[in-house]
Parts: structure tokens; C-alpha cells; sequence
């Protein structure tokens, strides 16, 4: 049985983790050039562990990447994980295309731009959609599980002084209802509060198309703030619009909060960090090129 190189179990893995993710992505992600994520998928198409996924709604006739049922498989065996449940799914993005690569598109935005600042300054955790609910389980009195809470994203952005924030992305298309949103709003405010010491320091993003959209969801929370949790803390919620990060930035002051005020990635509350921590932020790996400089560049499609 073959087994998979370094390279084509970081691809599988970040697969597993992320859903759906473009060449482009991986290449940000693993910090790789994209010429080696090419190479490394020659590997990957030819034992039909992944799946190609048309972005119609992306210019550029851009392509996402999937694992197939093979893929699952073998990212099964690397994780010593076994969700039988991922197997009856054909492809884990049907439904839900736009949205993941919309919550997706923002993790690789932060990190490309932390490429830019400290070297230890970074994305140094980051839970993907599927995974997310685990983070805030719920258990009732006769012990059954749920999970109320499942946002898009769960991200930790360690500074260059130690501290992090943590944040919980909430990508929005506009097509939820507003008691949708009212509740989910509900859920973060009346869940987060049974997992932090200090409820104030979890971040809760929302990632709006529009900017009306972004002034509905902050007059919703703040309803709920000063209404049914008026004498309770609760999490710090920011809005901005996807098209307001694409012209400035993550770090740029486009972040929406209970004031009036703008305010930057930077401004966010923060938790005190480790000492000690040496975990490599996400994009910033040390790299070898895997593949001898001889070997020919493949098709990129």
C-alpha cells in the first residue's frame, strides 16, 4: 500500500480539518509555494484520495478541494480517527459551499497578513467548521450531548507581547432569517458564559455582505445585552462586511462593536498567554522544497 508522503499527509489532514480549501489556500496554510501544493496533488489525483469542486460563485474559474471517500479513508488512518458518518457523505461541502469557503477565505486572510509582523505573532490554533460544536458540548440531567453553539470558525491569534485573542467567526450570507441570527446571538451569549472565567474576552465575529446587515446584527445584540443579560457579562461581538476586509485588511479599523467606534483585529480583548509556548503559527512553518528541482511541473487544474 502506498504510503503517503509528508506533504501529501499535511494536504489530507488540512483537508479533513478545513472541508474545502483551493490550491491557493494550502499554499498559505502549509507555506508552501503553490508549484509544490501542483506537484503534491499530481500524487493525490492519481490515487483519487481528493476531489476537484467548481466555485462558480469565485472568479477566475477557481476550483476547491475535497476529500473523496478514499481520502476520508486514509485521513482516518493518519488521525486514528473513525467517523462513519463522514462516509455517507458524499462530498462534505454540498450545501454549504459558499458559506465554508466563505469562514475559510477569512482564517487564510489572517494568516497571510501575519506574514507581515512578528515572527512569533500568529494564528496558533484554528478549529474548523465541522469541529467547532466540540469546543461548548451541553449535557442534560440524564448526560446526552448537544451542541447549541456551532460557529464557523475557532481561531487563536497569539501577539507578538504573548497574549491572545480568541475569536468565534460567524460567516453570513444573508440568507438566515433575522430570529435565525437573534438566536444564534442568544446562544453565544448564554453558552460562552459556562466555558470562561471571563466571557468578556471571547469574540464573537460576524462577516456580513452587507453593511445594513452588519447594523441589524448589532442592534439585535444589544437588545440582548441590555434586555435578558443586562446584569450578566457577556461575550464582545464585532461585525464588519467581507468587501470592507478585501480593500483594508484584517488589522485595518473595520470592526463594528456596541460603539460608535471603529476598531482594528488588534484592538480585540486578549487573554494572557504562556510564557513557554512554542507552538509555530499557522503559515509560518520552516519549509524544504519536498520535490528535486528536476522533476517537471504538472497541470495545475
Amino acid at each position: 500500500m502506498y504510503a503517503p508522503r509528508h506533504i501529501e499527509r499535511e494536504i489530507l489532514l488540512a483537508l479533513y480539518r478545513y472541508s474545502l480549501l483551493t490550491s491557493e489556500h494550502l499554499s498559505t496554510l502549509l507555506h508552501y509555494e503553490q508549484n509544490t501544493i501542483y506537484n503534491a496533488f499530481h500524487t493525490l489525483k492519481q490515487k483519487r484520495w481528493v476531489e476537484q469542486l467548481p466555485l462558480t460563485f469565485v472568479q477566475k474559474n477557481v476550483k476547491g478541494w475535497t476529500l473523496s471517500k478514499d481520502g476520508m479513508e486514509v485521513a482516518f488512518g493518519l488521525t486514528k480517527e473513525y467517523r462513519i458518518r463522514l462516509l455517507r457523505r458524499t462530498n462534505v461541502a454540498i450545501g454549504q459551499t459558499t458559506h465554508l469557503y466563505g469562514s475559510n477565505r477569512f482564517f487564510i486572510h489572517l494568516i497571510r497578513e501575519s506574514r507581515s509582523r512578528s515572527a512569533y505573532e500568529g494564528l496558533v490554533d484554528w478549529i474548523g467548521m465541522r469541529d467547532s460544536g466540540d469546543r461548548y458540548p451541553v449535557f442534560d440531567a440524564k448526560g446526552k450531548k448537544s451542541t447549541p453553539l456551532r460557529p464557523d470558525g475557532i481561531g487563536a491569534y497569539r501577539f507578538e507581547d504573548g497574549r491572545e485573542t480568541v475569536f468565534h467567526v460567524e460567516y453570513d450570507t444573508g440568507s438566515e432569517h433575522l430570529w435565525v441570527l437573534h438566536h444564534k446571538l442568544w446562544q453565544y451569549a448564554d453558552t460562552l458564559k459556562g466555558f470562561w472565567d471571563d466571557v468578556s474576552l471571547a469574540n464573537v465575529l460576524f462577516i456580513t455582505r452587507d453593511i445594513n446587515r452588519s447594523m441589524r446584527i448589532m442592534e439585535l445584540w444589544q437588545d440582548i445585552r441590555d434586555d435578558a443579560f443586562r446584569r450578566q457579562p457577556v461575550p464582545t461581538v464585532w461585525t464588519t462586511t467581507e468587501s470592507a476586509l478585501n480593500e483594508n485588511g484584517v488589522f485595518a479599523s473595520v470592526w463594528n462593536g456596541v460603539s460608535d467606534d471603529r476598531v482594528s483585529f488588534s484592538d480585540f480583548p486578549r487573554l494572557h498567554g504562556t510564557p513557554d509556548d512554542s507552538r509555530v503559527p499557522l503559515g509560518k512553518q520552516i519549509r524544504e522544497q519536498p520535490f528535486p528541482n528536476t522533476m517537471k511541473k504538472v497541470d495545475k487544474s
